[in-house]
């Protein structure tokens, strides 16, 4: 069980770097607008369903996640 575990640990974080990376290239190359990701997914929920909680707090990780690239790329460019 615990192989299970680790094993869809890594695909999960496998999955949210490879969300941010696609996410953060669409923002740097214009494709979407800086923050719409963010105003698109936060609001998203599941009503009634016991992974909720779960799942909104990892929504909001990845949009403060997102947000922090978008920051740095921001100051590293000087403006």
């Amino acid at each position: 069980m615990t192989d299970r575990i680790e094993r869809l640990e890594a695909q999960v974080n496998a999955l949210a770097q490879g969300w941010l990376r696609l996410a953060a290239i669409l923002e740097v190359e214009g494709l979407v607008t800086p923050g719409r990701i963010d105003r698109a997914l936060r609001p998203i929920q599941w009503p009634g369903q016991p992974i909720e909680a779960e799942a909104t707090r990892t929504l909001a990780w990845l949009c403060d996640q997102l947000a922090e690239a978008r920051d740095a790329r921001r100051t590293s460019a000087g403006g």
